[in-house]
């Protein structure tokens, strides 16, 4: 039987390779299924300002707020996140604290050193893994 609670995605970053992952339901359901509808996306990327701890997507454009229950600051190497604050998907390069609280969406399988090839405004696809 299949898992509904673990979408695979393809997140590809263009002219660099193509990275596997999974959008786990449970953790932020509002804002999985969100993302989900929008798929395939495509969007210009960037590092977080100053740093490369996280590659992000502004503009995702699914505004949907904190899930009360699993929101958090905190955030670990590998993981899919929204940030409801400024409508952006973020993909955590390595640990870190956010700023403010977000949605926990998701988990990268692949290694991340992928991300640290790109340069701000590369396009990025984020797609269902069929």
């Amino acid at each position: 039987m299949e898992d509904k609670g673990k979408i695979p995605i393809l997140i590809t970053l263009f002219g660099i390779g193509t990275l596997k992952g999974h959008v786990i339901r449970h953790l932020a359901p509002l804002s999985a299924d969100a993302l989900l509808n929008r798929l395939p996306l495509v969007l210009r990327g960037r590092f977080s300002f100053g740093s490369k701890k996280y590659w992000s997507l502004p503009g995702i454009g699914i505004r949907k707020g904190l899930n009360s229950k699993t929101a958090r600051t905190q955030v670990k190497a590998g993981e899919i996140v929204y940030y409801p604050k400024s409508d952006e998907l973020i993909f955590c390069i390595e640990a870190s604290k956010m700023p403010d609280k977000v949605n926990i969406i998701g988990k990268i399988q692949d290694d991340l050193s992928l991300f640290l090839k790109a340069i701000n405004g590369l396009n990025t696809k984020i797609s269902l893994d069929k």
